[in-house]
């Protein structure tokens, strides 16, 4: 199983990493969710990471607040990627929405398309953008609506997504018939379905015991340290 720990900037990389940590999502800015860093943070953890065979993950995201974007800040995001992409980063985290909380397809697909030119073997995790599909309409619409996400990242090029199961922050056990469901779908078509937001080393082995099939999880305190 892949612990992927996040972390702001560079703090508590190496803590991490001796903790066990096998992929680390890279931010700055956590209290807004998380955005991206600046070079000189992602080329260290770049380094530090390739010599300790640790996968890094490096958010492409220009604001907090919501997932919809205007064209300027679409083309700071791409070239971000594109340069990330250059420099040999292996992993983006990305995610976009439209105004009636639909799935940014277009935009997605450029993104996904950037590293093109540098590297053909890029892989792409979908952060938590994914959890405000379907917000508004009735439980099992917002469900359904959820899963067929699912099936279009996977045509897109997205490997991992990464959900609460809710677009709430409550207790990730509340989600867990959401989170089975997400992960039914998501081997159908090849995507690993991550869980986040409210996971730890303290809850790790019981949320294992509640989902035997994940293949990742994801936090702030997924490693003891």
């Amino acid at each position: 199983m892949i612990l992927e720990a996040c972390i702001e900037n560079i703090t508590y990389l190496k803590e991490v990493v001796n903790a066990g940590a096998k992929r680390i999502e890279l931010c700055d800015n956590l209290a807004v969710g998380g955005t991206t860093v600046s070079v000189g943070v992602r080329d260290y953890a770049k380094y530090f990471c390739d010599s300790n065979n640790v996968e890094l993950a490096v958010m492409i995201r220009a604001r907090g607040g919501n997932f919809v974007y205007n064209n300027i800040e679409k083309a700071v995001m791409y070239n971000d990627l594109k340069d990330m992409a250059k420099q040999g980063v292996k992993r983006a985290v990305i995610g976009a929405l439209k105004e009636d909380g639909e799935l940014d397809k277009e935009f997605i697909k450029e993104l996904v398309g950037a590293p093109k030119f540098f590297r053909k073997d890029m892989d792409f995790t979908f952060h938590m953008a994914f959890d405000q599909i379907g917000v508004g309409l009735k439980p099992e619409e917002a469900l359904e609506k959820r899963l067929e996400a699912i099936k279009t990242l996977s045509k897109l090029g997205i490997d991992t997504i990464l959900t609460h199961g809710y677009h709430e922050n409550n207790d990730i056990f509340d989600n867990i018939d959401t989170l089975k469901a997400y992960i039914e779908c998501g081997n159908e078509c090849h995507v690993d379905i991550m869980p986040g937001g409210g996971v730890s080393f303290k809850n790790l082995d019981k949320l294992i015991k509640k989902l035997p099939n994940i293949v990742a999880v994801h936090g702030t305190k997924i490693v003891e340290i």
